[in-house]
C-alpha cells in the first residue's frame, strides 16, 4: 500500500513537472511559447497590422501568448479606407480570413465638407456588392481627430458632424454586424459660410 502511494506521488510529481515545462515553452531555452497566425483574404495585398504595428508577412505572424488585435485595411481610389478588425487569442485560431471587397458604406453627402462652428447631417447605408443591394446596418460613428471635427450619432444610419477647427480628418463609420470599418475623408473649412 505504501509503495503504491509512493509510485502515485512520483507519477503525479512527474506530470506536474512536464506540465510546467509545456507551459513555459519547453525545458532547454526557457523561452515563451509563440503561436503562428496566417492572415489572408480579398483583396490580396491589403495592409495587415498586429496590435497597431504593420506586419511584413501576413502569412506567418508570430503571436506571443495573450489576446491580440488584427486590423486589415486597404485604400480605395476615392481616398476612403476600408478595414476589418479581429480580436484573436494566441493559439485559439491559426488563420484569419478577411473580406474587404464585399461591402461598401455609401455616405450622403459623398464628399464631406463642413464649416468650422457649423454642423452637417451625414447619412450612411451599407451596400452588399455581391447582390448590389442595400442591407440592414447599425453604425457606430467617430472621427480620427476630435479637435478638428466631432460626430454625434443621431440614429443607426446617421450622425451630426460638427466642424471644430480648420483641418482634415476622417469620419470613422463602423458597422457592428460585419465589423467592417470605413474611414471617409472630411475637410473642415474656416471661411465664412455662404449666406442661406
Amino acid at each position: 500500500m505504501m509503495m503504491r502511494r509512493r509510485v502515485a506521488l512520483m507519477t503525479l510529481g512527474a506530470l506536474c513537472v512536464l506540465s510546467l515545462l509545456a507551459c513555459s515553452g519547453g525545458g532547454g531555452g526557457g523561452g515563451t511559447t509563440t503561436f503562428s497566425l496566417a492572415v489572408s483574404g480579398s483583396p490580396v495585398g491589403a495592409r495587415v497590422f498586429l496590435n497597431g504595428q504593420q506586419v511584413a508577412n501576413p502569412q506567418s505572424i508570430a503571436l506571443p501568448p495573450g489576446t491580440h488585435r488584427i486590423r486589415v485595411e486597404t485604400t480605395l481610389s476615392n481616398g476612403q479606407i476600408v478595414a476589418q478588425e479581429f480580436t484573436v487569442v494566441a493559439g485559439a485560431v491559426s488563420a484569419v480570413q478577411y473580406d474587404l471587397s464585399r461591402y461598401r458604406i455609401e455616405t450622403n453627402p459623398a464628399v464631406i465638407e463642413v464649416w468650422a462652428g457649423e454642423s452637417l447631417t451625414v447619412a450612411a447605408s451599407l451596400r452588399d456588392l455581391q447582390t448590389n443591394t442595400i442591407v440592414s446596418a447599425d453604425f457606430v460613428w467617430s472621427t480620427r481627430q476630435p479637435s478638428v471635427a466631432t460626430a454625434q450619432r443621431l440614429g443607426s444610419n446617421s450622425a451630426r458632424l460638427t466642424g471644430v477647427s480648420r483641418g482634415a480628418t476622417r469620419l470613422v463609420i463602423t458597422e457592428t454586424r460585419t465589423g467592417i470599418v470605413f474611414e471617409v475623408p472630411v475637410s473642415v473649412l474656416d471661411f465664412p459660410p455662404p449666406p442661406n
